[in-house]
């Protein structure tokens, strides 16, 4: 018997009883012309569906759009061996990450006769990498919150103690001294009393961050979320701030998208630091016009609020979801608000984006995944 022939065979066998690897033949055309069970379990093609068609019906539409089946086997034709990890495509439709090898085939005569592919589902792998480099993430952005809040509880919290300190010993001094009246005493008691205030805000701002990955952890982002109930709740809480600033305010809504899956407590928060936001710091030079509004985009639900208020400079937008971080004094406000809602959003996989230009107003926009 012709030992090639009992290569062939052994090989053949070889490749049918492999079942937890794609592993299939492409002719030098990149038509398919043998399939094994391993690719119809992994892909759900069966022989019938693939023999004679060309191999790029596995990938995307938008690899095949960029030509990527050709591009590979060219450069399976040049370098002999072509390695690759990226998205291919089942029969049903669904896409899962594979680690793909092509090699070229010759005859004798070192003819290319074809190619063979192995595919390997790589699925468990990537999530597993994801998942890693998601906790890296957070990490990073935790490592990032405790310089940030080493440095608050030094310069914060030192300024209201220093504050103190010299203000009774100054009390203390004229107590002493028996030289101090009614009026001093007042104003004495008042900035001592102030930066006592200062004092327990910013110790409640770092307890409050200090419990929010925690909360986040804990949190359900698969509720379903009336946007415009939740709108309309934040109306009514906001509007002490029109009576306040004795302010005209008109505010568009436009919901297009009335519901996604989200944390409500936690939409509520992005929504109302929004809005309030948006009529603190309201322009003095014509009415306040706040625009809400949601909409699809992709595999995206927008929530846009726009104002036409005092905005920012590109530097300053730059440091906007810093922690503790003002632009602004003649209203009041601790710096933690929009450092929370990044926080939150980025958790949730969600992003914001900011457009500002400085005495014409702001645009923010959060992306909640669909």
């Amino acid at each position: 018997m012709n030992s090639n022939f009992i290569k062939d065979k052994i090989a053949s066998n070889f490749i049918k009883q492999v079942k937890e690897y794609a592993i299939f033949a492409i002719d030098v055309d990149g038509k398919i012309v043998s399939w094994n069970e391993g690719a119809e379990r992994m892909k759900g093609f069966t022989k019938q569906d693939v023999i004679g068609k060309y191999y790029g019906m596995l990938f995307t539409e938008e690899d095949q759009q960029l030509g990527k089946p050709q591009e590979q086997l060219e450069a399976t034709k040049r370098e002999g061996h072509f390695e690759h990890e990226g998205l291919r495509r089942k029969k049903d439709g669904s896409l899962f990450w594979a680690g793909v090898a092509l090699t070229a085939i010759y005859n004798d005569k070192g003819e290319l006769i074809g190619f063979t592919k192995v595919t390997k589902d790589l699925t468990d792998k990537k999530i597993i990498e994801e998942t890693i480099s998601k906790k890296n993430e957070e990490l990073t952005s935790t490592n990032k919150d405790l310089d940030n809040f080493i440095y608050t509880a030094s310069h914060d919290l030192k300024a209201p103690i220093l504050n103190i300190e010299g203000l009774i010993q100054r009390l203390s001094h004229l107590f002493d001294k028996k030289a101090i009246n009614d009026s001093e005493l007042e104003e004495l008691v008042g900035h001592i009393l102030n930066s006592v205030q200062r004092f327990k805000t910013t110790i409640e701002d770092l307890t409050t961050i200090s419990r929010l990955q925690r909360s986040l952890e804990e949190e359900n982002n698969e509720e379903t979320v009336d946007v415009v109930a939740v709108f309309e709740d934040i109306k009514a809480d906001v509007d002490f701030l029109f009576d306040q600033f004795k302010l005209p305010c008109e505010v568009v809504i436009d919901f297009e998208v009335k519901s996604l899956k989200f944390s409500r407590k936690n939409f509520r928060s992005i929504l109302y630091n929004l809005l309030s936001n948006a009529i603190k710091y309201r322009s003095m030079n014509c009415d306040c016009k706040i625009e809400v509004k949601t909409f699809r985009e992709k595999e995206w639900v927008v929530l846009v609020v726009k104002d036409n208020g005092l905005g920012m400079s590109q530097r300053n937008q730059e440091q906007l979801f810093t922690m503790f971080k003002r632009f602004h004094d003649h209203v009041e406000g601790s710096g933690i608000g929009l450092y929370i809602i990044k926080r939150i959003i980025d958790n949730a996989g969600a992003y914001i984006e900011v457009n500002s230009k400085q005495d014409e107003g702001t645009e923010f926009k959060v992306y909640f995944k669909a």
